[in-house]
């Protein structure tokens, strides 16, 4: 015959049983967590910095993340989503920094070349602050905008860079055109084309200058070239058809001409 059941036995049992089940849902928890999506995002970051899009798979990312590949699709369902989404992540704070930037340069008086210059700087100095004292994340990340920089831009996973960051590279544009109404058009895109193709090779680090200098000077030195690249960039417009300088007392470029992100 069997006998009855002990009731402190069942207690004790489906309190096991509630403890496992809580165990489950704490891993489940764990997994769907934000601070899973942000350590694959932290991990994907790195790797796409240093090794382009096609160079990086999410078995890379998630072993990188020290998660399970699953989780790679459970929060971002594919490799485009997640480049996509790495990008997202600081963009916007990246481009209100720079058009921050540009409208300190725009009300700078004084020359045509002082102010050609502050509009020159004011697109590098907010890149290379990031880069230099804006921790590992932005490190990566500033390093990651130069590498799809140099993406064919006609691919769909390089669309969110132009999304984000064309319209910020037009105003600059559009307040250099205004600054050189005697240059072609077409100088100024080239002259600002050749000044973003500079600083996506600068901020590769690839060391070729420690190399070439024999150790006098160092890639990874981006303070140090800010204010040579600025006079360089700046001599190149004249260079390319800008006229001499204007009056010292000449007035602030219209901010109401410029489309910058409020």
């Amino acid at each position: 015959m069997r006998g009855k059941a002990d009731p402190l036995t069942e207690v004790i049992g489906g309190a096991a049983g509630a403890s496992a089940g809580f165990e489950t849902d704490r891993r489940q928890d764990r997994r769907r967590a934000p601070e899973t999506a942000a350590k694959i995002l932290d991990a994907a970051e790195a790797l796409f910095s240093l090794r382009g899009f096609h160079g990086v798979s999410l078995r890379d990312i998630a072993s990188e993340a020290g998660v399970q590949v699953a989780l790679t699709h459970y929060h971002f369902g594919s490799k485009d989503a997640l480049f996509r989404a790495v990008i997202d992540r600081r963009a916007q704070e990246h481009v209100a920094c720079l058009s921050d930037a540009l409208r300190e340069a725009l009300a700078v008086k004084g020359s045509r070349t002082e102010r050609r210059k502050a509009i020159i700087r004011s697109f590098i100095l907010p890149i290379v602050d990031k880069a230099m004292r804006g921790g590992t994340g932005w490190k990566h990340y500033i390093r990651l905008m130069s590498v799809v920089a140099n993406m064919p831009q006609q691919e769909e996973y390089a669309a969110p860079f132009g999304q984000h960051f064309d319209a910020l590279v037009l105003a600059y544009i559009s307040a250099l055109k205004d600054l050189h109404p005697d240059m072609e058009e077409g100088n100024v895109y080239w002259c600002f084309f050749f000044y973003q193709a500079m600083i996506t090779h600068i901020l590769s680090e690839s060391g070729m200058l420690d190399r070439q200098s024999g150790g006098v000077f160092r890639s990874d030195d981006l303070d140090a070239m800010v204010d040579r690249m600025v006079d360089f960039v700046s001599a190149g417009f004249m260079g390319l058809g800008a006229g001499p300088d204007t009056p010292r007392d000449g007035s602030p470029l219209p901010l109401d001409r410029l489309r910058l992100q409020s």
